[in-house]
């Protein structure tokens, strides 16, 4: 070894085994004080390895290849930079004894948000551990040769290959050619991260990225190999999925997290080498909607897909496959991608020949020849020819004047968008090969016929093995494998149709008439295979259906069983898509659901019922506008009326209904809807049943809102009361017990008591869980507010921004809200008015953005931003701001609601800070004509619009009214009577005031209070929600 080298590489160990020891004593001094997590500990193991076989290593370093002491450098850089960074975050973490309790609070804090960047190291620490335990076990000649970079040798058995694969094909062992693409690839990816390659359908791009991948595995063993099919939402999707549940990314399996976002932040920032592959990335729709979009397929037209591809690399590349060159010429930003040809003469006689064995020496190499230009050189017409001449030993002049005959007109009018080739020489020669095998197998195995019809009306990737619930599949699937018309996905649980084979045999079928009968047939094995009720369980077979699901919905159906199954299948997958956060597209589908069984059932099916609740609960859930709450409201009555008592559907009509009434401001009707959903679970399944505790729950929250304190809190006594006789696991149980003892705590003032039961709470819940569900991050807000109350404002500002924080890209943005005004009501308890308003306009830009200009929720918080600005000396905005919100109150709140009286009251502070004390004064006057008994602080801001004006006459007469309040505002109404009966002249009976108020000095203005008081804000609870906003329906534990 270089001398420089080798004391490069041993002041690297010193220093790691320096910083290593210094981590490892700081795991021990963590677990010596209690549990540590399951990352860290997994780090305390590791790393003391990790050091003792560098050092083994170090002492054997002479004895290495070069490019094993490059390597081991390499490694031990990385170890030094994750040593570094656990150092790091121990140093942020480690609670002393020593510490306050407000420290150890925020470091607690602190290692939630942490959590996910130590669980990244241990992985990486594994890698390690791998690596370095390959180079202690394998012995390495110093003149080892070096590997040739796509040599297609195996690596020896004894090297570990440690990054993950997952591409879902095998290699194929006779690949043929395309060497020139191969380094072309390799080539552009020493320039550039991203790389495209495209071509016609049929052309062979898949086969060669297959093939890459496993060359780049050879050479990069410790790479990860990830494979995502690009041609639809959905299978992009799934193929993310995968990634993040193979790589065990923090928050993969949250039914709430933006898995695309996970994926892409990982694939940005991770160190470790990867290869990703987006295979037919064919439809633009898909990766720029705002620019192509024509349809209607995506559930929200500002995202796309091209988004989600990494921009940022450490060691990643990007191949992407594509028909489209618009696709491929975007996505690598303007560079050009690699056009893959059909095969060269030498390459596609290889690649025919090569499917025969020994037979290929009968062939004339003439008929071979002209064979192939009929082909137009094309690798999967190719592929299919020879099955088709090898099955029924044809021979090859025989094969071609059939391909020529008029047998094959029919299909010369399909056409495929490609600008670059002659239509009918390069496509039309691959659909007639596939008619010649659909002929032969519809007269060989008519079974088998007959499942690639069911086949073509799916989804054509991955369609899966328990799908095919029908007469000889097994054999039925070995001859459309054999004649190339199916590929079998690994491990043969899933099966995928070639696109044109599709559209051939859909092209087959609509000239048989029986296009019909296969969509029927195909929406029949769905339905029956669909889960009809949704919960965490069935995602993974709800998303493998996904694809299926989207084709089959799209079709039109005649007959009354087809429809009644289409109308079942769009409601269960209307379901799926709200657990997924989908409302666009589940609002959809329920509509359609909907009009298909009113047409067919009568009018009090239960199944219309169901329809209807599952509408109008999406119209809820998507209102922007009084219209579209209205609308919601009607169908949710309609489903409550036509809906048996007791039933699922009734029940749950009444909880929507309860939540729509809170936001529409109807009391009555909230706490009525609210009791009869309570009341129906408990004759449905009796008091003790958990849906029945849950449902008394929200009950019980409903009335402490409003104002029924002391109902609500009996309520949650009685659920404390039930909790031991319900069936239910001890956990649910207690969830229970401390939720309705926290309600209790709460609203009876004692915030003490309530941060303690909502941290065990959160202990709970992220047992039962994981740190990133909903009901977590309900009972963290919930603890935040309790802090908050108790005046610790630093420590709450904290735990809201680490919530918004870890929270960010969460389906339910209500948890982003509900931080937001969190922490500005701390900045405004704080006094510290310009950090309030910021937080406020970013409350009411995200309430304006989901719920719009007309929502409860949206004015609140728009009323809130008002009483900010006139703290800030912003008047012209609060005015403005507050003529709406009066104008929203007074129609839909009425004149004496306390909001109503609280908006009018702003304004008229506001018109009295711009010097229009005229208008201020007639403002006031309206709202003590509204109030039965009138503020006494709103008579002090009217007072000074008085003094301001000289009305002394008018100051007299409401000074005398103010003056029975309490001593602050009586000692102001006294001062100001004093300077009227002055001004006026009735002096006699200002010296006998001043004389019993002793006081001697005359009163001046600047003596008089110039401040004027803004009405006092209801508690932040109350802008908290309920049922599908935040707060958790725990049965589902």
């Amino acid at each position: 070894m270089d001398p420089c080298t080798a004391i490069g590489a041993a002041s690297a160990i010193l220093t790691l085994i320096d910083v290593g020891t210094r981590v490892v004593k700081r795991l021990k001094e963590l677990s010596d004080d209690g549990d540590i997590p399951e990352a860290f500990r997994d780090i305390k193991i590791r790393l003391p390895i990790i050091m003792a076989i560098i050092d083994r290593t170090q002492r054997a370093m002479d004895n290495l290849a070069p490019e094993a002491q490059e390597a081991f450098q390499t490694v031990i850089k990385k170890c030094f930079d994750q040593a570094s960074q656990l150092d790091e975050i121990l140093r942020k973490v480690m609670i002393a004894k020593c510490d306050s309790r407000l420290l150890k609070t925020i470091k607690a804090g602190k290692s939630l948000v942490e959590d996910g960047r130590v669980q990244r190291i241990a992985r990486g620490l594994k890698e390690n551990v791998n690596w370095l335990t390959a180079f202690n076990a394998i012995p390495v000649a110093k003149d080892r040769p070096k590997v040739d970079r796509w040599t297609s040798q195996p690596l020896p058995s004894n090297t570990s290959v440690t990054g993950a694969f997952l591409v879902p094909f095998e290699r194929d062992e006779h690949f043929i050619g395309r060497e020139s693409y191969l380094e072309s690839i390799a080539s552009s990816f020493e320039k550039q991260h991203r790389v495209a390659i495209s071509g016609i359908g049929g052309v062979g791009k898949s086969q060669i990225a297959i093939e890459y991948c496993y060359r780049y595995r050879e050479h990069t063993p410790h790479a990860h190999l990830l494979w995502v099919y690009g041609g639809t939402i959905a299978r992009f999707y799934q193929g993310y999925k995968r990634i993040a549940k193979e790589m065990e990314l923090p928050g993969w399996d949250d039914p709430e997290a933006s898995i695309l976002e996970l994926v892409s932040s990982w694939l940005s920032s991770t160190s470790n080498s990867y290869l990703l592959v987006i295979d037919n990335a064919d439809n633009i729709e898909h990766w720029w909607p705002g620019k192509y979009k024509s349809g209607s397929q995506l559930d929200d037209p500002s995202k796309n897909l091209s988004k989600y591809i990494p921009d940022t690399f450490h060691n990643g590349h990007v191949l992407i496959t594509t028909r489209d060159d618009r696709v491929a010429s975007r996505l690598l930003k303007k560079a050009k991608p690699i056009v893959v040809q059909p095969m060269s003469v030498g390459e596609a006689t290889s690649l025919f020949l090569s499917k025969f064995g020994e037979e290929e020496s009968s062939f004339d190499e003439a008929d071979v020849r002209r064979l192939l230009e009929e082909l137009d050189h094309l690798p999967l017409a190719i592929s299919q020819a020879a099955a088709f001449i090898e099955e029924n030993s044809s021979s090859i002049p025989a094969y071609i004047e059939a391909l020529q005959g008029g047998n094959a007109d029919e299909f010369l009018n399909e056409e495929l968008d490609d600008t670059r080739r002659d239509q009918e020489s390069s496509v039309n020669s691959v659909v007639r090969t596939w008619k010649l095998s659909y002929d032969q197998i519809r007269q060989q195995k008519p079974r088998a016929a007959e499942l690639l019809c069911l086949l073509a009306m799916l989804d054509r990737q991955s369609v899966p093995r328990t799908l095919l619930k029908v007469p000889e599949a097994t054999t039925s699937l070995g001859v459309l494998q054999a004649f190339h018309l199916i590929t079998t996905r690994a491990g043969s649980q899933s099966f995928q149709l070639h696109r044109l084979v599709q559209r051939f045999v859909n092209i087959s079928l609509r000239n048989d008439n029986a296009t019909r009968k296969w969509q029927e047939a195909a929406l029949a094995c769905v339905s029956k295979d669909y889960p009809t009720e949704i919960g965490v369980a069935e995602w993974p077979i709800c998303d493998i259906l996904a694809p299926h699901v989207h084709i089959l919905t799209s079709y039109k159906y005649q007959t009354t069983e087809a429809r009644l199954d289409l109308a079942h299948l769009l409601c269960w997958a209307a379901d799926f898509d709200i657990e997924r956060g989908m409302y666009i597209q589940a609002s959809e589908r329920a509509r359609k659901s909907l009009d298909i069984l009113r047409e067919l059932v009568p009018e009090h099916d239960e199944r219309l019922a169901a329809a209807t609740w599952l509408y109008g609960r999406l119209r809820y859930y998507n209102a922007q506008s009084t219209s579209d709450m209205d609308a919601a409201a009607e169908l949710l009555r309609k489903a409550l009326s036509i809906s048996q008592y007791p039933s699922l559907n009734f029940a749950e009509s009444a909880f929507e209904l309860a939540h729509l009434y809170y936001d529409q401001c109807n009391e009555k009707q909230c706490l009525e809807m609210g009791k009869a959903s309570f009341e129906c679970w408990k004759a449905l399944e009796g008091q003790n049943s958990v849906r029945t505790l849950d449902n008394m729950h929200d009950y019980a929250l409903e009335l402490a809102l409003i104002g029924h304190e002391d109902d609500g809190i009996k309520l949650w006594q009685e659920i404390v009361d039930s909790c031991s006789a319900v069936d239910a696991s001890e956990n649910t149980k207690t969830v229970y017990t401390y939720r309705s003892m926290a309600g209790i705590a709460e609203f009876q003032g004692d915030a003490a008591m309530a941060e303690i039961l909502y941290a065990k709470l959160i202990t709970l819940s992220e047992a039962m869980y994981y740190s990133e569900h909903i009901h977590v991050y309900d009972y963290r807000l919930s603890h935040a507010e309790q802090i908050m109350r108790q005046g610790r404002l630093e420590e709450a500002i904290q735990l809201s921004e680490a919530i918004l924080a870890s929270s960010n890209g969460h389906s339910e943005w209500r948890i982003s809200a509900s931080c937001l005004q969190t922490i500005a009501e701390c900045y405004r308890l704080e006094a510290c008015f310009g950090k309030e308003q910021v937080y406020r306009l970013k409350t009411l830009q995200l309430h304006e953005t989901k719920l719009g200009p007309d929502h409860r929720d949206t004015i609140d918080a728009m009323h809130s931003l008002a009483e900010c600005y006139v703290k800030t000396l912003r008047h012209i905005e609060a005015k403005d701001l507050c003529h709406k919100v009066l104008t929203w109150r007074d129609t839909r709140l009425g004149r004496t609601h306390p909001d109503t009286l609280r908006a009018i009251e702003c304004l008229g502070i506001s018109h009295a800070y711009r010097g229009q004390d005229l208008e201020a004064e007639a403002t006031y006057l309206d709202v003590i004509s509204r109030q039965s008994d009138p503020d006494p602080r709103l008579l002090d801001n009217l007072l000074l619009s008085l003094r301001k004006q000289g009305k002394w006459e008018a100051l007299e007469i409401w000074s005398r009214k103010n003056s029975a309040s309490d001593h602050m505002h009586q000692r102001n109404a006294h001062r100001n009577l004093i300077m009227a009966l002055e001004q006026q002249g009735k002096l006699e009976e200002a010296l006998e005031m001043r004389a019993r108020s002793l006081t001697v000095e005359a009163p001046d203005d600047d003596d008089l209070p110039e401040v004027r008081l803004l009405p006092k804000s209801p508690p932040v609870r109350a802008d908290r929600r309920f049922g599908r906003m935040i707060h958790p329906r725990t049965w589902s534990a």
